[in-house]
């Protein structure tokens, strides 16, 4: 069997094994992938930034935020439709994404991170003053509404229901994510990580290219707060604060930014540890803190890259011998 055969083997059985999913598990393990597809994404669109645009982002959490409270609003005061209300969440990441992306593109490397922290902590405040439309710290709550299609109502209640709904958008999502970074625009964010001089002296316009990717970092973001707050019926500040920047920062970094699927890694691994370290001992986030250390001093390229370094060896021992 070729590669390319059997890695279309190995997508075909995780394809089975998620439809499978959740007839194998628990309801709380359910809800626990739930989450991981939700933060997959979200580090996904972090990753756009960090990963193959060589962008250390502190700010990231405005636009998962912005997206969150966007669907919100909507659900909570119009009622739209949830897929619609998501998609708004989506776009209002993109815009924010537009306005600041003005200013951030133009930075580089620390000036770069403090001006997205600058503006993340912006919107956090916006959102804890403004209380007549956010809620402030009290947040706003709202139930999502069952999904209507060609005269059938689904109960998105139902949490079976909830995870094929988020599972088919994560899924176009990734495979939109993984499609951009195939196009011409996706290839030159790897070239301007890697030299950004050049790229503009052949003749690109890397303050534009830059531009429109920070705009789809933002959008996918979006898309991730909107299903987040949609899953939990709730959004607050929390969604916007520093220790979300953070976390996305730790997934991404953890799964590994250097590959593709390796932010999905990450994701999955601490939003797993999480969980298990939490049900262990109240300071779980001193242990999880070690656990970061040990692996940026041991493992600086996270968990995909460890993976790689060793099949590496392998195959070099195989060859050996």
């Amino acid at each position: 069997m070729s590669k390319k055969s059997f890695r279309w083997v190995g997508f075909a059985a995780l394809g089975v094994f998620l439809l499978m999913l959740p007839h194998l598990i628990s309801e709380y393990r359910l809800n626990l992938a739930i989450t991981m597809m939700i933060y997959s994404l979200f580090a996904l669109s972090y990753n756009i930034l960090f990963g193959q645009g060589g962008l250390l982002s502190f700010g990231h959490a405005a636009y998962f935020g912005i997206g969150a409270y966007a669907n919100m609003l909507l659900l909570k005061h119009l009622s739209v439709s949830l897929p619609l209300s998501i998609l708004a969440g989506g776009l209002m990441g993109g815009l924010l994404g537009l306005v600041f992306g003005v200013f951030v593109v133009r930075m580089r490397g620390v000036s770069f991170a403090l001006l997205t922290l600058a503006f993340n902590q912006l919107i956090y405040v916006t959102a804890e003053k403004w209380r007549t439309v956010t809620g402030g710290e009290d947040g706003l709550a709202a139930f999502r509404p069952s999904l209507h299609l060609w005269g059938w109502e689904i109960d998105l209640f139902e949490t079976i229901n909830w995870y094929y709904f988020v599972l088919l958008i994560v899924v176009i999502c990734i495979l939109a994510c993984w499609y951009f970074t195939h196009t011409p625009l996706g290839r030159l964010n790897f070239c301007m990580r890697e030299n950004e001089e050049r790229t503009r002296f052949i003749g690109y316009n890397t303050y534009g290219a830059r531009l429109i990717i920070y705009i789809i970092s933002g959008f996918f973001a979006g898309i991730a707060g909107g299903l987040t707050s949609s899953f939990q019926d709730f959004v607050t500040t929390i969604f916007i604060n520093l220790d979300k920047a953070a976390e996305i920062l730790m997934m991404t970094f953890i799964g590994g930014g250097g590959t593709f699927t390796g932010p999905i890694v990450g994701a999955c691994a601490l939003t797993y540890i999480n969980d298990l370290l939490s049900s262990w001992t109240e300071r779980w986030t001193l242990v999880q803190g070690l656990l970061f250390i040990l692996l940026v001093l041991y493992a600086p390229n996270g968990l995909s890259g460890l993976y790689l370094s060793i099949k590496n060896r392998y195959m070099k021992k195989q060859g050996r011998s």
